[in-house]
């Protein structure tokens, strides 16, 4: 099944909506509610570091990647929720400010081409 990213957001806020539970995940972040925005980003932030945490243990030899990359694509999906949540509760555009970012970068980066 293929999706678009304004349809994975849509079915994130629809779960985040059923599954209420005492931070409301789908109101649109105010001033009044900046908690719950620092929240999620404490939320992203450690699952990142889980991920980041594997693969330390991979770089010094306890695990190989194969072993672990499960764990990986877990974890990175953990925190790609997390960003969903937040960008849902912003209301920011990401699609469009992707491709305005990407445009900038094409710039910033030219130097680089191949």
């Amino acid at each position: 099944m293929s999706l678009t990213l304004k349809e994975i957001q849509q079915m994130q806020e629809e779960f985040d909506k059923a599954h209420t539970g005492d931070i409301p995940f789908y109101e649109v972040i105010s001033n009044k509610n900046i908690d719950i925005l620092e929240h999620l980003i404490v939320c992203m932030v450690g699952e990142i570091g889980e991920f980041s945490n594997i693969v330390k243990k991979i770089r010094r030899g306890d695990f190989r990647y194969e072993e672990k990359k499960s764990e990986l694509e877990e974890e990175i999906v953990d925190a790609f929720i997390y960003l969903l949540k937040i960008t849902n509760q912003c209301n920011f555009n990401i699609e469009a400010s992707y491709l305005e970012k990407m445009k900038k970068n094409k710039i910033k980066f030219s130097r680089y081409n191949k």
